[in-house]
């Protein structure tokens, strides 16, 4: 019986994985069901386990082109793990991203990574990305697990400048924010910004239908939106509303200036309240009208409530 219960679980889990990148963040595919020789057993142990360890279970891979750095092939390791409790404990986190810390050791020699590597032509380099996928069904969609690890110390020998954390409040955004566009507008019609990041002077396409991975490390998203005849530039901010970042979403639009005739541009926070905030976001919008024409901004809410009419 348990383990029927944690097979289904670990079903759930890769179904949502496959969701937010395929369906969300535009990627053609998931590999899904991976095993890797684990290269230091003794090591990669974990708990009270009297075994060495022999291999990896690797939960996804995604991968793409990079559109950031040239000739570089983006990959996410994904480990998806979903608890069946009202809450996170602290333990629990830092065992996740120690096996996810892990895994990504291994697999940076494996053969999995070479024939993963053979899929894409001219490239030159490869950059790997850890993705710990970490929800719960009981839990309120927008909570983050911020609050249960604010007190874990990463230990100092786990690489975790390249592991990036997705909770409920962080699948939510996604599903708040391009999914809601994407069924509203159609799929074909939102396009990923990419910026240029000094490293990719030979990019071609400046917006595209997959979200880079290194974004899912940032708390905004751009989109660019075909709807009817307009052509809409879209930020969205994973927090509520703030002067100092609709200033800095504004310069990020200004530097935007080759995606193809911007009819209108829209800033979109978790909560906005107009009431509240007009009055300074239309100081701030006549500071930038040099720029471009305030009446064809527009800030509100990621969902239209009576608070942001």
């Amino acid at each position: 019986m348990a383990g029927e219960i944690s097979k289904a679980i670990g079903e759930r889990g890769e179904e949502v994985a496959k969701k937010i990148f395929t369906e969300i963040l535009g990627y053609d595919k998931i590999v899904t069901g991976i095993s890797i020789e684990c290269f230091k057993g003794k090591e990669h142990k974990l708990g009270k386990a009297k075994d060495d360890r022999k291999s990896h279970g690797i939960d996804g891979l995604v991968g793409d082109v990079s559109q950031l750095s040239n000739r570089t092939l983006d990959i996410g390791y994904i480990s998806v793990k979903k608890t069946e409790k009202v809450g996170y404990k602290k333990a629990d986190v830092a065992k996740h991203i120690r096996d996810l810390a892990y895994g990504l050791e291994c697999f940076k020699k494996s053969k999995k990574l070479a024939e993963f590597k053979r899929n894409y032509s001219n490239i030159k380099d490869a950059e790997i990305i850890g993705i710990l996928i970490y929800f719960s069904d009981l839990n309120d969609l927008h909570e983050s697990l911020n609050e249960y690890v604010k007190d874990y110390n990463i230990p100092s020998d786990l690489d975790f400048d390249n592991i990036v954390i997705i909770d409920n409040k962080r699948i939510s955004f996604f599903i708040d924010t391009i999914l809601k566009d994407k069924l509203t507008f159609g799929k074909d019609n939102i396009s990923f910004v990419y910026h240029n990041s000094g490293l990719n002077p030979a990019i071609q396409n400046y917006y595209g239908s997959n979200m880079p991975l290194y974004y899912l490390f940032s708390d905004i998203i751009v989109t660019r939106i075909k709807a009817d005849s307009e052509v809409i530039l879209k930020f969205f901010y994973v927090e509520e509303y703030s002067d100092d970042i609709l200033r800095g979403m504004i310069d990020l639009a200004i530097d935007y200036d080759k995606l193809d005739s911007i009819d209108k541009v829209v800033f979109t926070f978790k909560d906005y309240i107009k009431s509240e905030s007009q009055a300074n976001v239309q100081e701030i919008l006549i500071q930038y009208q040099s720029h471009f024409n305030p009446e064809k901004v527009e800030v509100t809410g990621h969902f239209p409530t009576f608070k942001n009419l």
